[in-house]
């Protein structure tokens, strides 16, 4: 079962968070929150055409409970479970992520899976945490590609932009870019990896759709069609 696997993926790492939380405290380092840990609405994402991934950037706060025991651990799937992937939210990013899934299998029912490029956000705030904090996810807490052999997706969508290009490599090393669809490769790329599906592509985030809805939506639609030939 997914959220079986996943939870022994995050039990099976505890020691690493919190080599995290050891070496952040010892340089004062306070303001961040996450881990973001998944979870998976198995039968709807299972039973979908295309099993979808999509990724953000970091969050926007979350919850913030050191990770000491299994209970911690199941508290913050259940954070997860309890978000229902931004349901009460009418943001940008969750407007189109819920419309890309919805064009792409037919139907719109917790049938995908919603990571972040970034595991742990800004403890109040939006944006990046510092550079410190995503350096020891890097070094500690680099989960992304045991987290995508669980998941096994059909298509990842990274709605994350060119800015977070690094934060990709970083997680992904064997990760490399290819041009798609003649937009140009700062507009969008397919990304290729050992660990990620043949569809996946790197693309603006939603805030800048908002900004660029023509152009957005045309590379979404040649993104969707591209997943289904």
């Amino acid at each position: 079962m997914i959220n079986e696997q996943l939870f022994n993926l995050y039990a099976s790492h505890m020691q690493g968070i919190n080599a995290m939380y050891d070496n952040l405290d010892a340089k004062g380092i306070k303001d961040y929150a996450g881990p973001l840990l998944p979870y998976c609405w198995e039968e709807q994402y299972l039973k979908s055409q295309y099993r979808l991934v999509i990724f953000g950037q970091e969050t926007n706060e979350w919850y913030d409970s050191v990770i000491n025991s299994e209970e911690v651990i199941r508290e913050y799937i259940k954070e997860y479970e309890d978000f229902r992937l931004g349901a009460e939210y009418n943001s940008p990013f969750w407007q189109y992520a819920h419309w890309f899934n919805k064009e792409l299998n037919g139907y719109d029912e917790h049938n995908f899976v919603w990571l972040n490029i970034n595991k742990f956000g800004r403890g109040k705030g939006k944006g990046r945490p510092e550079q410190e904090v995503l350096d020891n996810e890097v070094r500690f807490y680099n989960l992304l590609s045991e987290e995508l052999s669980v998941l096994k997706p059909d298509v990842c969508l990274f709605l994350t932009g060119p800015k977070y290009d690094e934060d990709i490599t970083r997680k992904l090393p064997d990760v490399t870019k290819e041009e798609f669809g003649g937009f140009g490769i700062r507009k969008v790329a397919r990304l290729c990896s050992k660990h990620l599906p043949r569809h996946s592509y790197r693309t603006y985030h939603p805030g800048y759709g908002n900004r660029h809805i023509e152009t957005y939506q045309r590379i979404l639609d040649a993104i969707l069609l591209e997943c289904k030939k």
